[in-house]
């Protein structure tokens, strides 16, 4: 997980400046770059929990995606909505809500991947 939470936050460290400059963005913001870490941690833990599980199936290049998306779709909502309150200024009433959201969804995950990481390569 470490390893794709590392490659993640490169990737998104580099592209995060051009669509900022791009699309004349703040960008110097530690709202937005708390938001990028804690959604990015929270797709790193899922995705090495389910890929985890799907690796020894028949049908993995199925199997991964049917699980994977719709877990992760309170992280990307809340991701979206946490981001465009942060563009737009809002104050953190605003978005606070939403970065709650994904900071339980990571502490979910994390704690879900650790306690069941033997019995799922167990298996």
């Amino acid at each position: 997980m470490l390893g794709s939470l590392v490659f993640l936050l490169v990737v998104e460290s580099l592209t995060l400046p051009v669509f900022a400059a791009l699309f004349n963005l703040p960008l110097w913001q530690p709202e937005l770059w708390l938001l990028v870490v804690l959604a990015t941690i929270g797709l790193a833990s899922v995705g090495t929990a389910f890929s985890a599980m799907a690796v020894n199936t028949r049908a993995r290049e199925v199997l991964l995606p049917v699980l994977f998306f719709p877990i992760l779709v309170p992280v990307i909502i809340a991701a979206v909505e946490a981001t465009s309150a942060i563009i737009e200024g809002d104050a953190w009433s605003g978005y606070s809500r939403w970065l709650g959201l994904v900071a339980a969804f990571d502490a979910i995950f994390l704690v879900i991947g650790a306690i069941t990481f033997d019995y799922v390569l167990g298996e």
